[in-house]
């Protein structure tokens, strides 16, 4: 049994005072996934596509006027979407912890690191300070920070952006939780200290034997990381796979628009032109029929102007009429308007 098991997820923000349906935000629709234990599980997508709201929506932190919804939500048997606030408080940074994207602003300026790092600790397992800060200082030595003692005294702005970073992942470990949620990570690092967390992050899932989701726009960077990799569009996924599979063999024509951008060591010349896709990403406001990236997909046909099911095929899902044979009334109806 999967230890996340997300069903028809939705999240809606309306626009405006008195939002109509036709004012309606729909952010992300309809999401349907799994996540078992041990495994990596990333989810990638460009800018906007709903990537994080997905997070926070599992989270249960999304802005106000937000409005999450599900067919189904169960971490290891508890049903999130019925919790009280006071019980995911209790579930928050124990069962379930996340790694937001900039650190600075994950940390609280007032406090010292030691006094953030033992709070999870006094909060969840009803330690006393002491007990919590030599765990915290464990902790820190863990995630590669050295001088923990001193650490454990200096306040966030004292410390750089990839020591920050590994306070954030020590943070979330200290309750050694089933999840945790690892949001773009690396994206305000530069490329050698994100090699360093990256490698920390992959480490530390095999060490505690954790499920991970961890979100990115970068897919030449999950090709390193990823057991199984979900790629989003306008607020849906269309193509889910094992990372191997879905690299070798791509079905949707997002996800081979997305690869063909990416830079091949050894084979792309230097000043050679990328891939690119061409168009834009449609509104997302009102309601939405069919396949949204239909504007901009060469192989379009009328029918993607209806619902597209999610087609899965030996653990490969996309949700494209072209990732399987064409059912013959399709067929049938293209080749008459031809």
């Amino acid at each position: 049994m999967a230890l996340l098991h997300v069903e028809n997820l939705r999240v809606d923000i309306p626009m405006g005072n008195s939002p109509t349906p036709d004012d309606m935000l729909h952010a992300v629709r309809g999401l349907n996934f799994e996540v078992e234990r041990g495994e990596m599980l990333c989810i990638v997508g460009e800018s906007g596509c709903g990537k994080s709201l997905t997070s926070l929506a599992l989270m249960d932190l999304l802005p106000r006027k937000a409005t999450r919804t599900a067919s189904r939500l169960v971490l290891d048997g508890i049903d999130m979407i019925g919790q009280s606030e006071r019980r995911m408080c209790d579930l928050r940074g124990n069962r379930l912890a996340m790694i937001f994207q900039e650190p600075m602003t994950s940390l609280n300026p007032a406090y010292s690191i030691g006094d953030q790092l033992s709070e999870v600790l006094t909060r969840h397992r009803k330690m006393s300070r002491k007990e919590a800060l030599v765990r915290a200082g464990q902790m820190l030595e863990k995630v590669g920070i050295s001088n923990a003692a001193e650490r454990l005294r200096q306040y966030p702005h004292q410390l750089s952006g990839g020591l920050r970073q590994r306070v954030v992942i020590a943070m979330a470990l200290m309750c050694e939780p089933d999840l945790i949620i690892a949001d773009e990570p690396t994206t305000a690092l530069d490329v050698t200290i994100q090699a360093q967390i990256l490698r920390l992050i992959r480490d530390i899932q095999k060490e505690f034997g954790l499920a991970v989701i961890f979100i990115t726009h970068d897919l030449g960077l999950v090709a390193r990381i990823a057991d199984r990799i979900a790629v989003m569009y306008a607020g849906e996924i269309v193509e889910t796979a094992p990372a191997r599979q879905l690299f070798e063999n791509p079905q949707h024509p997002y996800t081979r628009g997305l690869l063909a951008s990416i830079p091949i060591p050894g084979r792309t010349r230097p000043g050679e032109a990328l891939g690119s896709i061409p168009g834009l990403v449609p509104s997302l406001v009102g309601e939405q029929h069919g396949c949204a990236f239909r504007n901009r997909c060469s192989q379009a046909i009328a029918a993607c102007a209806q619902h597209v099911p999610e087609i899965e095929q030996a653990g490969h899902m996309a949700r494209c009429l072209f990732a399987a044979p064409l059912p013959a009334t399709i067929r049938l109806q293209e080749h008459a308007r031809s």
